[in-house]
């Protein structure tokens, strides 16, 4: 939630970069889905 709520500040803040916005976002998404696939694991 943290890391979510940072990642729209910074997209606020600095129009200039975007493209390391999107980066982020799209890292932020991959982790979140491994620890997803992670825990469907040690919960299956």
């Amino acid at each position: 939630v943290e890391a979510r709520e940072y990642i729209e500040t910074f997209k606020r803040t600095d129009r200039r970069s975007q493209v390391l916005h999107e980066f982020t976002r799209l890292d932020f998404n991959m982790v979140q889905t491994i620890h997803q696939r992670e825990l469907r694991e040690l919960s299956g």
